[in-house]
């Protein structure tokens, strides 16, 4: 059974919008037993729409598009899709009398163009949209299962989880892949995958995705015999064992903030090349306030010298060393970490762009490390902090 999803928006190809309803469907569906096939995304082209749209129920059992059925000119998919189905648009009046009602609940009266909201093709179901006017559309055409559900996704993501899911659970077979990740850092993923390839057996369906310095690797753990898995994994251990980050599909922020909890350690932090990013990477996590003391974001020469009341030193990796042991005693925390670098595209010192120091402080131990990184200004940044949440997490270990 194959699942496609239409994204329709010429909103996302210009990248004015990011599409969140394309993961947040991948993860529903496989949390449920199912897999998303292929997505397409499309502009607010009549043409391409039922093109692609042709495309899809050609190669697919269940078609889920999203976008395109808002009150504007540029809302036509449902139009679209009736006209390729030869199905006419008849008004559900109570639909109409309830958008009506909404507005006037308001003291206002309901725009003339929010009508074609209430037009749903004939023969279809109407799916309930509790969080839009907007109703979700269900039509079965030839056995072609076809859900048109809005963009916004505060709206798409509940009638999926509302009808799309529970319509699959009904009709179709679950799949039987179960994923199981190992996050890697501090590792190539060409270099990463030879040397698991020594000992990875033939049938395990294994794949690779590299992000910001952190490798994750996903295998089907149901496609190999639980003996072998278990020696390959094993394996894993044996020979990989320094560069894991974690065996959960989890964030590296939320590794670091679960082994401060585990050692009940509170941290401090001075930021400078990162600008708040990794105190934003852990507080994104409940319970951070648990760890997380105080974070500085210290920019300029002058911010710095305030901090540490006194004259800065133009070698950074002692100014690193000396923001971390000034955080550690403002705050009285366990472990601090200061952060200073360069990430471009104009060199603002004589450093280097891409040169990067992470000083980590204790009452009995501090640790410089100091880092190269490639990229751009947002790869830099954005590495430095996986690169200081990841020196956390050996320098914790340690302790």
């Amino acid at each position: 059974m194959n699942i496609a999803l239409l994204s329709i928006g010429t909103e996302i190809l210009l990248g004015d919008t990011v599409n969140t309803n394309l993961s947040s469907l991948g993860q529903i569906l496989y949390n449920n037993g199912f897999t998303l096939t292929s997505e397409l995304t499309v502009p607010d082209e009549k043409v391409i729409i039922k093109n692609k749209l042709e495309h899809l129920l050609s190669n697919n059992d269940v078609i889920i598009t999203c976008g395109g059925i808002g009150p504007t000119e540029d809302d036509f998919t449902k139009e679209v899709i009736s006209e390729y189905l030869g199905l006419n648009l008849v008004l559900d009046n109570d639909h109409l009398s309830w958008m009506k009602s909404r507005w006037e609940s308001r003291g206002l009266v309901m725009p003339q163009n929010n009508v074609k909201q209430a037009e749903l093709p004939e023969g279809s179901k109407k799916l309930t949209n509790t969080n839009g006017t907007s109703p979700g559309i269900y039509i079965n055409s030839d056995d072609k299962h076809i859900f048109i559900l809005p963009g916004p996704p505060r709206e798409f993501t509940p009638l999926v989880k509302d009808e799309v899911v529970p319509f699959l659970s009904k009709n179709f077979e679950r799949t039987d892949k179960d994923y199981e990740f190992i996050l890697f850092y501090n590792q190539a993923e060409s270099a990463l995958a030879q040397e698991i390839d020594k000992f990875k057996p033939i049938n395990l369906d294994i794949a690779y995705l590299a992000s910001k310095g952190i490798i994750k690797m996903r295998y089907d753990r149901n496609s190999v015999s639980p003996e072998v898995l278990n020696d390959f994994k094993n394996n894993i251990r044996n020979t990989m064992n320094a560069f894991i980050l974690s065996t959960e599909n989890i964030p590296a922020s939320k590794v670091l903030l679960n082994l401060l909890h585990e050692n009940k350690l509170t941290i401090s932090l001075v930021e400078s090349v990162t600008g708040g990013n990794l105190a934003s990477a852990l507080v994104n996590h409940p319970g951070a306030s648990k760890a997380l003391v105080a974070s500085n974001i210290l920019y300029t020469s002058e911010s710095k010298k305030e901090f540490l009341s006194s004259d800065i030193s133009n070698d950074w990796s002692t100014l690193t060393e000396n923001l971390a042991k000034a955080s550690k005693n403002k705050y009285n925390t366990d472990i601090s970490l200061a952060i200073l670098g360069e990430a471009g595209p104009i060199p603002s010192s004589d450093y280097k762009i891409g040169q990067i120091y992470i000083s980590i402080a204790t009452d009995t131990n501090t640790e410089t490390i100091e880092h190269n990184l490639r990229g751009s200004r947002d790869d830099i940044i954005n590495r430095s902090v996986n690169n200081a949440i990841w020196d956390l997490i050996k320098f914790i270990k340690k302790l």
